[in-house]
This record gives C-alpha cells, structure tokens and sequence, in this order.
C-alpha cells in the first residue's frame, strides 16, 4: 500500500497519504465520482464537527460495495478536496477501484506463495 500512497503524493501533489483498513475512527469528507461527500454523524465516531482540513479527505478503498479501507490524502493546501482538480479525483477513484480488487483477490487467496508473487496495483499507465 505504501506504493501506491507513495504514487498519489507524487501524482496528486500532496503533504501525505496513508492507508487505513476498515472501520475508521473518524468521519472524513470522501471523494465520490463527481463529488465530495460530507459525513453525516454515525454512531461509534467522532462527530464530523471535530474534522479540520489538516486532517485531509478518504478515498474509499472497496470491492463492489464493500469498504475494505481508504486512503487518507492530505493536499498542502487546506481543502475538503474540492481543490484536487475533478480528472485527478477521477484517477484516484479508479486507482482506488483497482487497489479494492487486488486487496479482495489477496484476501480470499488460500495458497500464501501466491500472495507473495504479486505487486501492489499501481497506478495505470492509461491515467498518466
């Protein structure tokens, strides 16, 4: 995973990215296709209230419509993500889709040598 976050600082030009597996202790805004999506408060998290732009925006991470994590993407700027521009956001969301396939393939494999032989997903060439 620390490839492909390595990936989205360089490509999306921001001040850190990590990943975090699924359930998250804090409501964050998320890039949707076509939109940023503001929490609504859910019970077991901290209140969306508490989020300040230096605590950056999720990309989820999921295979079909299950979450199975997210990527946190901090821009220098402060923002919601609203300033990483709509085709970046587009990029990121179908990096995303390809990371959730990968992580759902790895987790169901029952061999651990087939785990091995494969690289985290990275970026498509087709997005440069």
């Amino acid at each position: 995973m620390t490839d492909v976050a390595h990936e989205f600082i360089a490509r999306l030009d921001l001040r850190a990215c990590w990943f975090e597996p699924f359930p998250f202790d804090a409501l964050l805004p998320r890039i949707e296709p076509g939109r940023i999506v503001i929490p609504a408060a859910e019970p077991g998290t901290r209140p969306y209230t508490s989020w300040q732009s230096t605590h950056g925006v999720e990309l989820p991470v999921r295979y079909g419509a299950l979450t199975l994590g997210r990527f946190v993407l901090v821009p220098h700027t402060s923002t919601c993500g609203v300033a990483l521009p709509p085709g970046s956001r587009d990029d990121a969301i179908e990096v995303a889709r390809l990371v959730g396939d990968e992580l759902a393939r790895r987790w169901t494999i029952t061999d651990p040598r087939a785990r091995a032989d494969r690289e985290a997903p990275s970026w498509p060439t087709s997005y440069s």
